[in-house]
């Protein structure tokens, strides 16, 4: 003992440690600790235990030694004095407040210290206080929380916080604090801190963890946005990685609590707006069956909620100020995916599910789900097995009903983007390639267009394919044998021959060899044998037929070196249903073409595809080889010339004969139909071949004449009125031939063209006829969503925008008014499909890339429009404007415009209604102020005059806008109101998704404030009782007061006082638009108990007693939380309101429906002898 006291008498512990630890001598420095923590004679003891703590924190001990003495430790600490209790917890706060790099070992002796100091009740002095055990206890924590904790320690203080017990309040504190440190520490330390965490969620804190825990993280996101460029790809990875594993972590514990899991999916739910985090941990609860079906039920709607809030931040300017703009949506996703190719592997299946269900939804939704998918398939190798079998499932039980095509057009996209990415799922596609036939036909096409595609590196595939399609050529349902032959076709467009290829080779029924390797010579051989099974299919039906016709083009397109066997096959028959003598009338053997059923006539032979076909494809073949087309093009020229001199009578076509789709008739309007067709495509051929000369001007003009009575005879007979063109078929008058017949026409600048140009001029009625055409092309396009063959459509839609100006921009043009609605559609085509070449269509149509040209092209038409008065003429121009203008950063262009207008008292009330209409939606995404909007008001009221006031002179004699008028009022009321819903939801949206805070919800106030000075002034017009302005009116108001309901909600939910733009809100609904609506509500009353006995105002009273009962209801809501609100503020906003008897009232239904019985039998009663008066009068007429 005495070497041991003379030891430290002259070397200090902590020397004698160091020292101890430097020679490496460990089971010394474990005795020499016990003996220095449990001697009793010395006195100096709680001064070794902190050396020893000091030596644990800055050394790097041995594990083993590291345990001993902190086992040491913990049992000196169970029975050591209060006094030394607090020497101990004071040196652990000097080194958190110094932020010493200590490796942090040493914490789990503060963790036994403080659970010392739970049981202790000796007291304490501290910071001038005595504290009894306990409660020194939690002074400690709380400053223990209130300091910034070193980076090295945070881990090791939260995991002291584990061992210890500590009240809901201190934990809660404890989870803040650790979260918000969690942009501290190294990311290979945030899942452990998440593991924390989550052990912390059990003992009761389950919302309190995921919701510090996602508002941390969705912080880190946002700084690293910021921090993007300067933040490498290395850290943004070792990023992902860390959140993937706190991901995975999650998942785990909600399979052990279940509570956790029903916090995340609340939470998620509650959301204002969807952040890359709380996606990711939403898509991994999805992996649990429990969780699963909710959680995706609230991706969906969070989802919905994001496309709606971006479609509303670009219609509303009122919302930028209330509502932080968030990411789009795909920005937002394609985060998601990203990172789940980097650490987030766990959130993959998810994304597949939410991507599938999102595919079944429609409109803005399903575009998501295709890009979901999509990037998932070109992403995750082991996960487009399961995609396929899910999307080609849903593709084969698809109806034309169901979102069918959207899955065919994701399959197309997938092999568009690289076919190798389908190649791996090849006998997945050949055992499903049974099933493509039986699938709507618009479908079969898209599968189609991504399957041929991988056949070409896949040989069974493709056997299997030819094998399918051969069967289904000859199915009984024509839709299969279509399916079959565009199977056929597209093999033979990727299919390619060499430039060896022999020319001489004709078809035959010689066997072939196809099941090879793919080479030039397979490849000629699979076309050989498809040829022949097209020429097989040319037996079936006429749209079989035409199906092949159509398409042999666009094989000769890709596929160049097929041109002898296709000339042949085309040769072979043309010279079947056509004359060979040139001495015969008519040239087509058109009788011959036409089956003849018991019930109805048919087309068996297309002659108009086959025409068509022949033409291209000799177009196509002849500039290389001009002899091998020498035999069919003097074939053409002799058909063409021989129908110039045919007469309707040649062509078996009378006049006087009956035309019906049943029975004798049939034939007739079977055989004027597809002369029709015939004479479009000659019309066509001499357009494109003619070479603009005098001899073709002339054939054009009697071929068009021809043409053109046969549709005046089928438009009188089929009721359309002479002039009128037969919507029975499609024109066959390609929308290429109508751009370049309005350039011969309109634009004209071609000089050695004139005479053509002037025989063409002189033709009555073919402008009118082209600009048919080319309005139903235009909706043609609109309404099918083919991707086949519309590359050069944009540069068409172009040309004919640049035709269609120019026919404007003349002084007394004809048909302005068609021209002009053309125009509108043209550019309504390109803004909905062909958004992505915007630039190219502009170029074409105006020479220049910017859309501001076409724009300034327009405008001044439209201002000419509307000094000469040609009201409809200019409002198909201000439609097409509003789309322009649309596309534009700024609209005050078109603001000051429309502005000007509103001066105008000429306007027709159609014209007036679009004018106000789109000058109110300009308005709403450029400011958030209402005043034109109640200027319109008091305007319109001046004009239909008020309910409350009977007397005339007294009524509002100024008007502010001449364009409201008496004839245009009720009109623009509705207008007004729909104007005023939008701005209603807009301020439904800020109160939900808005920023918190007075500023914002001082806007929402004021806003509310202006719409309910519009309101109470819409209110008080003298609308007709049974209009529908009068239902729209109810249903408005009834949404005013449920988005007031919302904000009074929203600041009943927060602590501060009551705010003053509430009070003046409160007061101006208390004091106009209640008092307004009680006498809007007795004004609908009034003619309805006058006459509630009548059959006219039954429906009225219907709607009334659904309508009515709502709108108060809404009232009375608003007003009871209002009341809520005063209470808990002991502020009285109900001071201005009063009750008013006309909403203290009950529909008695019962009544009602005993009224309107006795109705509907008077009725009866009154309606049957006036029907015997009117047959005796026939019969005694017919006597």
């Amino acid at each position: 003992m005495a070497n041991k006291y003379e030891i430290i008498n002259t070397q200090s512990e902590e020397e004698r440690m160091k020292l101890l630890v430097k020679k490496n001598n460990a089971g010394k420095l474990v005795e020499f600790a016990k003996n220095l923590l449990f001697d009793k004679k010395i006195t100096v003891t709680c001064k070794c235990a902190i050396s020893l703590i000091s030596l644990l924190e800055q050394q790097d001990l041995v594990k083993q030694v590291t345990t001993e003495l902190i086992t040491a430790l913990n049992t000196f600490v169970s029975s050591a004095p209060v006094g030394s209790l607090q020497e101990i917890s004071q040196h652990f706060l000097d080194v958190i407040m110094k932020s010493n790099n200590s490796c942090g070992k040493s914490f789990e002796v503060l963790g036994q210290v403080l659970n010392c100091l739970e049981a202790c009740r000796q007291t304490v002095s501290c910071d001038g206080e005595e504290f009894t055990g306990p409660e020194y206890r939690s002074h400690l924590i709380n400053k223990i929380c209130s300091v910034r904790w070193p980076q090295n320690n945070i881990l090791h203080i939260g995991q002291m916080f584990q061992d210890i017990t500590v009240s809901q309040s201190e934990m809660a504190f404890f989870i803040e604090k650790i979260c918000s440190s969690l942009s501290l520490v190294k990311f290979d330390v945030v899942p452990q801190i998440v593991h924390l965490l989550l052990l912390s969620a059990a003992k009761g804190h389950h919302k309190k963890v995921v919701f510090e825990l996602t508002s941390n993280f969705n912080d880190m996101e946002e700084k690293e946005q910021n921090d993007q460029e300067e933040m490498k790809r290395d850290v943004e990875s070792e990023r992902s990685q860390a959140e993937g594993t706190s991901l995975l972590h999650i998942s785990f514990a909600v399979k052990h609590d279940l509570e956790l899991g029903k916090a995340i999916n609340q939470h998620i739910k509650s959301s204002k707006k969807l952040t890359p985090f709380t996606l990711g941990l939403g898509l991994s609860l999805t992996q649990h069956d429990r969780f699963s079906e909710q959680v995706l039920s609230c991706l969906k709607g969070g989802v919905s909620r994001a496309l709606r809030g971006s479609k509303l931040w670009a219609a509303s300017k009122f919302i930028h100020g209330v509502v932080d703009e968030s990411k789009e949506v795909k920005q937002l996703l394609e985060v998601v995916l990203r990172k789940s190719n980097n650490g987030w592997d766990y959130v993959t299946e998810g994304l597949i599910k939410l991507g599938f269900i999102l595919l079944d939804s429609s409109g803005s939704e399903s575009d998501v789900g295709v890009f979901i998918l999509e990037e998932c398939y070109k992403l995750h190798v082991h996960c487009r097995s399961s995609v396929m079998t899910d999307l080609l499932h849903r593709i084969v039980t698809s109806s034309p009903l169901t979102s069918g095509t959207l899955h065919s057009l994701l399959l197309a996209r997938i092999s568009r983007r690289s076919v190798q990415l389908l190649l791996s799922q090849s006998n997945m596609l050949k055992d499903n390639l049974s099933n493509v036939p039986m699938i709507p036909l618009k479908n079969a096409r898209c599968v189609l267009r991504a399957v041929v595609p991988v056949m070409r590196y896949d040989t069974s595939l493709r056997d299997a394919a030819i094998l399918t399609f051969r069967k289904t050529l000859f199915s009984k349902n024509p839709d299969n044998r279509r399916i079959a032959v565009f199977g056929l076709t597209e093999m033979m467009k990727k299919f390619k021959v060499g430039d060896n290829y022999s020319q001489s080779s004709q078809l035959s029924c010689s066997q072939v060899q196809v099941h090879l390797m793919v080479t030039d010579d397979i490849n000629e051989a699979v076309c050989t044998e498809i040829l022949l099974l097209l020429k097989r299919g040319l037996t079936q039906q006429g749209s079989v037929r035409s199906d092949i016709y159509n398409r042999l083009a666009s094989i000769l397109r890709s596929n160049s070196k097929l041109y002898p066997m296709i000339l042949q096959l085309l040769e072979e028959r043309l010279v079947a249903v056509t004359e060979q003598d040139p001495g015969i009338l008519p040239p087509i053997k058109l009788g011959n073409c036409i089956a003849v059923l018991p019930d109805q006539s048919v087309l068996r032979e297309p002659v108009m595809d086959l025409l068509r076909a022949t033409f291209t494809c000799c177009a196509l073949v002849k500039p290389r080889e001009q002899d091998d087309v020498m035999k069919l093009d003097e074939l053409l020229t002799s058909v063409t010339l021989r129908s110039t001199k045919c007469d309707l009578e040649d062509w078996d076509l009378d006049k006087g004969a009956e035309f019906s789709n049943t029975g004798v008739g049939s034939r007739n309007l079977v055989t004027a139909l597809s002369l029709t067709a015939i004479l479009e495509v000659l019309l066509e051929n001499e357009l494109n071949s003619g070479k603009g000369t005098t001899e073709s001007g002339e054939r054009f003009k009697k071929l068009f004449r021809s043409m053109y009575s046969v549709q005046e005879i089928l438009s009188e007979k089929q009721g359309g009125g002479r002039g009128k063109k037969s919507k029975t078929t499609l024109s066959h008058f390609s929308l290429e031939a109508v751009d370049m017949l309005l350039d011969y026409l309109i634009v004209n600048d071609m000089t050695e063209h004139e005479e053509f140009v002037g025989n063409l001029k002189t033709v009555t009625n073919l402008l009118t006829w082209t600009l048919g055409l080319l309005s139903d092309h235009l909706k043609k396009i609109i309404s099918d969503d083919e991707e086949e063959d519309n590359k050069n459509q944009v540069y068409t839609l172009g040309s004919i925008t640049k035709s269609l100006l120019c026919h404007l921009s003349r002084d007394k043009s004809l048909f302005r008014e068609q021209a002009a609605s053309l125009l509108d559609k043209s550019i309504r085509v390109v803004n909905s499909s062909h958004m992505d070449k915007l630039e190219e269509y502009c170029e074409t149509s105006t020479g220049s890339s910017e859309i501001t040209g076409l724009r300034d092209k327009i405008t001044p038409l439209f201002n000419k429009a509307v000094i000469a008065e040609d009201f409809t003429e200019a409002q198909h121009l201000l439609s097409a404007m509003d789309v322009l203008y649309s596309m534009c950063e700024s609209q005050s262009s078109l603001e000051d415009i429309l502005l000007k207008l509103l001066d105008n008292p000429s306007l027709t009330s159609g014209f007036s209604k679009d004018v106000v209409s789109i000058l109110l939606s300009s308005l709403r995404r450029s400011s958030d102020k209402l005043d034109i909007q109640l200027a319109l008001a008091r305007d319109i009221l001046a004009e239909m005059g008020d309910i409350e006031t009977e007397d005339e002179d007294s009524m509002i004699d100024e008007v502010k806008y001449k364009l409201v008028s008496e004839n245009s009022a009720g009109k623009l009321l509705s207008v007004l109101l729909t104007s005023v819903d939008s701005v209603l939801s807009d301020i439904e949206w800020g109160i939900q998704q808005g920023k918190s805070g007075d500023d914002q919800s001082d806007l929402l106030c004021q806003y509310l404030m202006q719409v309910a000075t519009v309101l109470s002034v819409c209110l008080t017009c003298k609308s007709p009782h049974s209009s529908s302005t009068t239902d729209l009116l109810s249903r408005t108001t009834k949404k005013f007061y449920n988005t007031f309901t919302l904000q009074i909600k929203r600041e009943s939910s927060h602590n501060h006082g009551i705010l003053k733009s509430l009070e003046k809100l409160a007061k101006l609904v208390g004091t106009s638009t209640n008092q307004k609506l009680y006498s809007f509500l007795i004004y609908l009353e009034q003619p309805l108990a006058e006459n509630i006995g009548t059959a006219q105002n039954a429906a009225t009273i219907r709607k009334q007693a659904v309508s009515v009962p709502g709108l108060i209801y809404a009232v009375e809501q608003c007003e009871r939380n209002l009341i809520i609100l005063s209470k808990k503020t002991k502020t009285d906003l109900m001071e201005h309101f009063k009750r008013s008897p006309a909403r203290d009232f009950k529909v008695n239904m019962k009544v009602l429906e005993e009224k309107f019985t006795k109705v509907e039998e008077d009725g009866e009663d009154t309606e049957k002898p006036k029907k015997k008066r009117k047959r005796g009068k026939n019969k005694e007429n017919d006597d």
